[in-house]
């Protein structure tokens, strides 16, 4: 077989397998996924939490560190833990939506105190910024009821 001809068979080849393969990605992101990541914006890491309960008379500002271990596309896990009470601990787990972050959190297998109840769940919305702005609902484990509050995330940088 001459050069020519075997130029042209490889160039054939190549024209045929490109157009199935433009086909396929024509059809489903497979290739975005494949070669640009994920279409969410990376969240591991140690975030600043702040937050305000709305149903007390106290206006405090309360602080936790909330840290975000794996995430998996869409999927959340991780950790919150707090300077002034060093024996609680919490696990975290949710969803991210490229907009909205929604996290279920509950007390820690890791928490020194086994005995505390603390439930709830988080919903936040991302900001132009990054941070991240909502509210919380919970069994508040001191006050004995269900608590809401209002929240702001900060990545710690």
């Amino acid at each position: 077989m001459n050069t020519q001809v075997l130029v042209a068979l490889i160039g054939a080849i190549g024209t045929v397998f490109g157009a199935i393969l433009g086909a396929l990605v024509g059809r489903s992101n497979f290739f975005d996924r494949l070669f640009k990541g994920s279409k969410f914006w990376r969240l591991v890491g140690k975030w600043k939490s702040t937050w305000q309960d709305i149903d007390t008379t106290d206006n405090s500002l309360h602080r936790e560190l909330l840290v975000i271990e794996r995430q998996n596309g869409s999927r959340i896990r991780g950790y919150i833990t707090m300077e002034d009470k060093p024996d609680k601990r919490w696990n975290f787990e949710g969803n991210f939506s490229g907009r909205f972050l929604q996290l279920s959190y509950y007390p820690s297998e890791e928490a020194e105190d086994k005995l505390f109840l603390d439930y709830g769940c988080y919903f936040f919305e991302m900001l132009g910024d990054g941070s991240f702005k909502g509210h919380s609902i919970g069994f508040d484990y001191e006050r004995n009821k269900i608590g809401v509050s209002t929240h702001r995330l900060e990545r710690i940088k």
